[in-house]
Formats: structure tokens, sequence, C-alpha cells
């Protein structure tokens, strides 16, 4: 029979928000006619790591697959990764079930990012006038011709209307606030029609001053640690200067670190086991293996800054123990693993 020890596999969740600032179509001219001074022309964008979540997997170490072979009947339980669970002994086993990961947005639709340009309709009239000579009792008379012509307002007429209307809502944000109304009851929902006029004023402003348009994406990655850990710093991902995460190192990126480092939980007895010389060799591989895990801290900074810190039970950097074959003479003996870990959780003997 071939039995597993479990290891961990860290399931690193990133969330990551790029903030985009959208000047405003009119921009330019927020300082003509709003006085506002400087006002972004320029797209800018800013990624921020909102939040970063560490799972823990339990998966079959490759490094750690035993084989038991005894000349009477044993039960060794298992779950369904073939890891051990117990001998001579079985209890419904609460896995936890791995869903496949992948990169999840808030939005993927892409909308213009400005639609109230104006409050008015989109053209003017402009009128010429010409003149035609004409002989009237022997006398030149110049008649005026009118011509009436339908224009598309430019950029500057449109800012300038924009301005207006967001000084008409000020005006009658005042009025409300004020409470200056045409009967001497006021109206009961005011709290809406604040509300209302303020969104309206935001949107319009937004013409002038630009907007900050958030976009969330998670990102996930894994890592195993390695059973020799002591200390180690890795990427797991790089944020380049045009604020994109991707998995492989550029001349303009900046790595993710991951920092690991054992804590040594299971020093002590690992040392122990290892101080008794005077066992044998083939004694020391006989018997029933099991794991006493050790913590590990863990750490993910970027850019010199620390995101998450946390101490994680990691059983493949802990001590890997054997119960003596001489144990399992007994019949009646019951064993119960923990799964996740690989340690023992109880022997039985009734």
């Amino acid at each position: 029979m071939l039995y597993y020890l479990p290891q961990t596999t860290f399931e690193i969740k990133m969330t990551v928000t790029t903030e985009t600032l959208v000047p405003g179509p009119y921009s330019k001219y927020a300082e003509k006619y709003l006085c506002i001074k400087n006002a972004a022309t320029t797209t800018t964008t800013d990624v921020k790591i909102e939040n970063i979540d560490i799972n823990q997997i339990s998966l079959p170490d490759p490094n750690a697959c035993f084989m038991v072979v005894c000349d009477h009947d044993a039960n060794l339980n298992y779950n369904s990764k073939g890891i051990v669970v117990g001998y001579n002994y079985s209890e419904s086993t609460g896995e936890e079930v791995v869903e496949e990961s992948h990169f999840t947005r808030k939005s993927t639709i892409s909308l213009p990012s400005f639609t109230d340009y104006g409050v008015k309709r989109n053209f003017t009239g402009n009128t010429d006038t010409t003149y035609k000579v004409v002989e009237v009792d022997s006398v030149f008379q110049k008649i005026p011709i009118y011509n009436k012509v339908i224009i598309s307002k430019d950029e500057e007429m449109k800012a300038e209307e924009a301005a207006n209307f967001i000084i008409k809502i000020r005006k009658r944000l005042f009025k409300v606030l004020s409470a200056q109304f045409e009967t001497e009851t006021p109206p009961s929902d005011i709290a809406i029609m604040v509300e209302e006029l303020k969104l309206m004023e935001k949107r319009y402003m937004e013409l002038f001053v630009g907007r900050i348009e958030k976009e969330t994406v998670e990102y996930v990655f894994y890592y195993t640690p390695q059973s020799d850990l002591t200390e180690e710093k890795i990427p797991v991902c790089y944020i380049t200067k045009d604020n994109e995460v991707v998995d492989k190192r550029t001349e303009s990126s900046e790595p993710v670190f991951l920092k690991l480092q054992n804590l040594q939980s299971a020093k002590e007895i690992s040392g122990f086991y290892g101080r008794q010389t005077d066992l044998k060799k083939k004694e020391k591989e006989a018997g029933l293996f099991y794991r006493i895990p050790s913590d590990v801290s863990v750490a993910v900074e970027f850019d010199d800054f620390t995101y998450y810190r946390s101490i994680i039970c990691v059983p493949q950097c802990g001590f890997v123990g054997h119960l003596p074959a001489d144990m399992f003479k007994n019949k009646n003996l019951k064993i119960a693993f923990d799964e996740k870990f690989g340690s023992i959780k109880g022997i039985y003997t009734k």
C-alpha cells in the first residue's frame, strides 16, 4: 500500500485597482469660464494593491510518498487525493474543494467617459447678409438679402454653455437650501432635490476637471514552499511602469515579493530524533510516517511596503517522524491523522 503525507501550496489572491484620470473635453476652458486652474489635460494612470489574501491548499507531497508492507490485515485510510487519514480508523473527512482560479474583472465593457456635452441644441443659426444692386426709376439701389445658415457649435461655445449651466445649477441649489420656494409650504422631497442637483453639478464639472475611472482585477498565483526552507524572497509577479501586472520581469517593472521564513517550530524534536544514533538505520525507516508541521512567517511586499503579513502552519517545512513497526503488532491499534498537516491526531488501542 502507498500513501502520501500532505504539503501546503499557497494560493495568493491579489486584488489590484487601476485608477485612470481621464481629462474632461473642456479642460482647456476650465480657467476661462470657471476660474479652475491646473485642470488635468492628459490621461494619468495609477495602480494600487487593494487587498492580498493567502489561502492554503492541501495536496499530496511527491517527496513524501511511502509504502506499507505488512503480514497481517491492516486498513489504511486515505482521502481522495491519496493522503493518509487513518490506520484502522475512519471518519468523515472535511476536504476542501479547490475551485479553478481565474481573473475576475468588475467591468469589462468600455463605455464613453463623457456624454453630457451640452444642455441645448447642438446647432446655432448664423445669418449672412448679401446685397443685390437693382435699378429703380433709373436709380441703382442696394437691396440686402439675408441668408440664415445653420452651423454646428464649436467646442468653446459648448464649453461656455456647460459652464453657464453649472452656475445655473448652483443658483437653484442655493434657493433650495435657503428655502426660497414659490409656495409657503416647502416640498417634501427636498433631500432628493438637493442630491440630484449635486449629482448633476458633479457630472457637468467632470467636463472641465475630468473623472477617475476604476477597474478592479483579481490575480491568482500559486507557490509551494520546499521542505528545506529557511528563508527566501521570491517574486510572484511584476508591475510595470505602464501599470500592468505581468508574470515576467521587464526593463520597466518592479517585483511583488513573497517573503518566507521558517520559524523552526519543529527544530527541537527534529534534533532529538537526530541524536538517537543508537537506532539502526533499518529500524529508523520501518514504521508509519507522520509529520510535525512548522510555522512559517509569510509576507508580501511591493515597493518597500508590506501589504500582507501572517504566520502559516506549513507541514512540509517541519519534521517527518515515524511510529516504529513493533507498534503495529497490536491488531487493535488505531491511528488518526490530520489530513491537512499529516500530524497524528490520536492513537487508540481499544
